[in-house]
């Protein structure tokens, strides 16, 4: 009887962890909504920013470049600065791990071509695996939210932009971005992107027609470029909240789903020891009587 109360012991516990899965799947859910509408709307103006800046860096001779801006200038690159995204809770199926493996890979290869790397540590996540790793942080931030989102990024982006304008010896000579990209419910996309200098896709301003501006490219190029690096930030993190939920929501209900079949498993178990200790108890009796006949 002892084995049977521990399997019903067993059975409610694993029911209880149902409920809590199943929860937080709906809460998931709820939030998904919210999370992938924001990245449908950060998209338009992240797209056309982008194109905004390809003509005018891709017109632009790419000896020019660095008197054209200062955030356009390519140098050697002999320190790397790494700004990771990740989330600040787990329990979202591998959302944590691909980004911080994406990251010690990353290390690793550019230590092996002699380059220094920092990083820029945004979740809670990142910056626990990262510091066991002993990989050295520059900074490290709590994971983005909906409503902290602008606040967070303009402070990264401006600590990246002083970090590759500072002087040499001290200065980071390019920035790159490691964030996952959300693609659908059942994917995300880990991606591994230059962020400074800021270089214009390999197509740009091919065969196009050059535009004039008003006012000059100059005037232009000194307010946009800035911008268009955040903008390039912001998307990420749009992206990567949106990609965190619904890791969480496939992993809760992948969860949600286990627990169930355990608890199947456990009743069929329960079941057969149950009948086993009913049987053996009718056989006790039916023999002691048998033995008091004779």
């Amino acid at each position: 009887m002892a084995n049977l109360k521990e399997l019903r012991n067993r059975i409610a516990s694993v029911k209880n962890t149902r409920k809590i899965t199943a929860a937080m799947s709906q809460i998931a859910a709820a939030r998904l909504r919210k999370a992938q509408d924001a990245v449908i709307a950060a998209k338009p103006y992240g797209d056309r920013m982008r194109d905004v800046i390809e003509s005018l860096v891709g017109g632009i001779d790419p000896a020019e470049r660095a008197a054209a801006h200062p955030l356009l200038a390519t140098r050697k690159v002999e320190r790397e600065l790494l700004i990771v995204l990740t989330a600040d809770r787990g329990l979202c199926g591998g959302f944590n791990s691909n980004i911080v493996r994406a990251t010690l890979a990353h290390i690793d290869e550019r230590r092996r071509e002699g380059v220094t790397v920092e990083v820029v540590a945004i979740g809670k996540k990142a910056v626990s695996s990262l510091r066991h790793a002993k990989v050295p942080l520059r900074a490290s931030h709590d994971a983005p939210t909906l409503a902290t989102l602008v606040t967070l990024s303009k402070t990264v982006i401006a600590d990246a932009i002083a970090a590759f304008g500072a002087k040499p010896g001290e200065r980071f000579d390019a920035v790159r971005l490691l964030f996952n990209e959300f693609v659908s419910m059942l994917s995300q996309k880990v991606h591994n992107v230059p962020m400074i200098p800021l270089v214009p896709g390999e197509t740009a301003g091919a065969g196009a027609r050059e535009p004039s501006y008003e006012p000059s490219r100059a005037v232009i190029l000194e307010h946009l470029v800035a911008l268009a690096i955040e903008a390039r930030l912001q998307q990420a993190m749009f992206n990567s909240i949106a990609a965190e939920i619904a890791a969480r929501r496939v992993a809760m209900d992948a969860a949600t789903d286990n627990a169930t079949e355990m608890i199947a498993d456990l009743t069929l178990v329960y079941n057969r020891e149950r009948q086993a200790a009913i049987t053996k108890e009718l056989m006790e009796i039916i023999g002691g009587a048998e033995s008091l006949k004779g």
